[in-house]
């Protein structure tokens, strides 16, 4: 029997270090229920209660299409950085629109990096801290490795003019 007992706090000593570091590194990528943190995917983002704000909202927004037909010629050359928070309402609105403008123009996804922050604005996993995000979500262009503009929270006229704006420049 003691040793039966002494098998079982041995093992349970010898796992429980294991047990409690997983548990750390799930925390730093996902920090509370259903927020992301890091970099995600697009369908991650459509998952979960963001998820079906993505999709709400992503069906009912309809682009500007004389905006979208001049921004065309231009937009492919350029690569994109969405920094949000799917705790975030601003970027529950804004980023679904962003990808049915991006959609309908058939932009390439290769080019666009998503990135989740938290509430403390941290990529988690993910190094942010050169890109100076104050406000999510933030759209930023680039062109090769320059960033050309930045839509922050909410455009000033629209995600579509506020891009052949930046472009335009």
């Amino acid at each position: 029997m003691k040793i039966r007992l002494f098998l079982l706090l041995i093992g349970l000593f010898g796992i429980s270090p294991i047990l409690f570091s997983q548990t750390e590194n799930l925390e730093s990528v996902k920090p509370t229920g259903d927020s992301l943190c890091g970099t995600v995917n697009r369908q991650e983002l459509q998952t979960g209660d963001f998820g079906k704000s993505f999709i709400e909202e992503y069906a009912n927004y309809k682009p500007n299409q004389g905006i979208l037909n001049k921004l065309d010629k231009n937009l492919f050359s350029y690569t994109m950085t969405i920094v949000l928070g799917t705790w975030c309402h601003d970027s529950e609105q804004q980023v679904p629109r962003m990808f049915k403008i991006l959609d309908k123009m058939d932009f390439n996804t290769s080019k666009i990096q998503i990135i989740c922050v938290d509430k403390k604005k941290t990529g988690c996993d993910t190094d942010i801290s050169n890109m100076d995000i104050q406000r999510v979500p933030t759209f930023i262009l680039y062109k090769g490795e320059k960033e050309v503009g930045r839509i922050i929270e909410t455009p000033k006229l629209s995600l579509e003019e506020d891009m052949l704006n930046i472009l335009s420049n």
